[in-house]
């Protein structure tokens, strides 16, 4: 038998065996490892078809009288309970679409979530917030965790959903406070959980918290050059001293989301400041940042809107010139997130040094066990509200009483508004929609003035 004849009757020899003992014993205890190498690797929707003993179920605003009216209204200075679920199991999605002629109800209504029958929230956030569409002008956007999702072009009326697993152990409970007393506030949704049949989460389940904070004009050191992009280069910032606190927790945890709102108030490029991050009580950042694009996986100084799986700057104004006015942006840690055993304090530096006065706004998302440490007490509805140029804000107070009277007219009768006169008034609630949401602040207070005229003509 020639050497090449002896190598092929092994190789023959040992696939032999191989399948043998896949016969034996592969249905009686193969380890995992092999068990892994036999099936192959695994798909990102294998999990969908392995079935599981828990139960799954839904909490929504339907109508109970099985009609159509699928919406809730919370009335003016109200709290509403959306959802009470009982025992051990996990939220796995949240949907939500609200309506009301007030354009700032995402900021002036608080959305709180207990968990395990604790009286302190481990979420408080304004509502809109907590899907990253907190200054009412939503700009839809697609990532893993949080998506915003158009509705009718023409319409103030779009989806959100927030699909950050949200566990707990023994009982969960979901609340709107509308404290900002917003008239005809209708909202749907939809709170979709899984429920564990032997009423037990693993034991390293952290519960999902999410905090809100706002500056409205971040301080600058007297002597430092103020609102300029490089600033002073002799500045030093190593400790953190006056950045804009975005989370400061205690005990064990993973921080794992942010959104962050920089209403640029200045202008210019605003994101020289490094973003620091203090883990188990370091003096000096345990991730220290290189500049605040970074943080959001951008290229330098973006101008142009992106979203992405983890990342994203969804808004991004431009107001008289590149960066100015408003700026919205994600990140989402699914493959990396911060972990903290003691404490972690999530910090960003406004401008080089902290040298830019302007609007900062942040939401938080991390898990961790309890208890948590006590969060700051949320600002009334009034100091919510974001920040809007003269004409605008005026512009958006004279549109929200337009269109309330308009709307009694209309229901008392008492007065007779002409066909043409309601539709083109219609019309103009429409252009209100369409340029508030791109931010053309001139067509937006044209139409608001077009709006009083036709309203002036039936007062009495």
């Amino acid at each position: 038998m020639t050497n090449f004849d002896q190598r092929e009757s092994s190789v023959a020899f040992v696939r032999g065996l191989c399948v043998l003992c896949i016969l034996l014993f592969g249905a009686v205890g193969v380890p995992l490892q092999a068990q892994q190498q036999v099936q192959g690797p695994e798909g990102p929707l294998d999990a969908l078809w392995r079935l599981k003993d828990s139960r799954t179920g839904r909490i929504s605003s339907y109508d109970r009288t099985g009609g159509n009216t699928d919406w809730i209204v919370i009335p003016p200075g109200g709290t509403s309970t959306l959802a009470e679920i009982p025992g051990a199991g996990v939220i796995r999605r949240f949907y939500l679409a609200s309506y009301a002629a007030d354009r700032m109800r995402y900021r002036k209504a608080v959305l709180r979530m207990y968990w395990d029958g604790r009286q302190a929230p481990c979420v408080e956030v304004p509502l809109g917030d907590f899907f990253g569409s907190g200054l009412g002008t939503l700009r839809t956007f697609h990532s893993m965790v949080v998506d915003v999702n158009p509705g009718l072009r023409s319409s103030d009326f779009d989806g959100m959903v927030n699909y950050f697993p949200m566990p707990f152990q023994n009982g969960a409970r979901i609340t709107l406070e509308n404290d900002g007393k917003v008239s005809d506030f209708r909202l749907w949704y939809h709170i979709d959980f899984e429920q564990y049949p032997n009423g037990v989460l693993p034991g390293d389940a952290g519960r999902l918290h999410a905090q809100w904070r706002r500056v409205p004009r971040t301080p600058v050191r007297e002597g430092n050059p103020k609102n300029t992009t490089l600033g002073n280069p002799a500045a030093k910032n190593l400790t953190g001293a006056n950045n804009f606190v975005i989370l400061d927790a205690e005990g064990q945890g993973s921080y794992v989301g942010l959104f962050l709102t920089v209403d640029n108030i200045a202008g210019g490029w605003y994101g020289e400041g490094d973003d620091m991050i203090f883990v188990d009580g370091a003096k000096r950042a345990t991730y220290p940042g290189t500049g605040h694009e970074e943080v959001f996986n951008s290229g330098c100084c973006p101008d142009a809107e992106f979203s992405g799986l983890y990342t994203g700057f969804y808004l991004i104004e431009n107001r008289n010139g590149n960066f100015g006015g408003k700026n919205q942006m994600y990140r989402f840690f699914v493959n990396d997130p911060v972990r903290f055993h003691t404490a972690i304090r999530v910090t960003i530096e406004h401008g080089h040094a902290n040298n830019f006065e302007n609007d900062y706004t942040s939401t938080a998302f991390w898990y961790q066990k309890e208890p948590h440490k006590a969060f700051p007490p949320m600002p009334g509805a009034r100091e919510r509200q974001p920040g809007w140029p003269p004409a605008v804000a005026e512009a958006l107070a004279k549109e929200l009483k337009l269109r309330e009277e308009m709307a009694t007219m209309l229901k008392d009768g008492d007065v007779r508004i002409s066909a043409p006169d309601r539709d083109r008034f219609q019309s103009l609630v429409k252009d209100c929609n369409r340029s508030f949401r791109e931010l053309r602040e001139q067509d937006y207070t044209a139409a608001v003035k077009e709006m009083e005229t036709l309203t002036a003509r039936y007062r009495r």
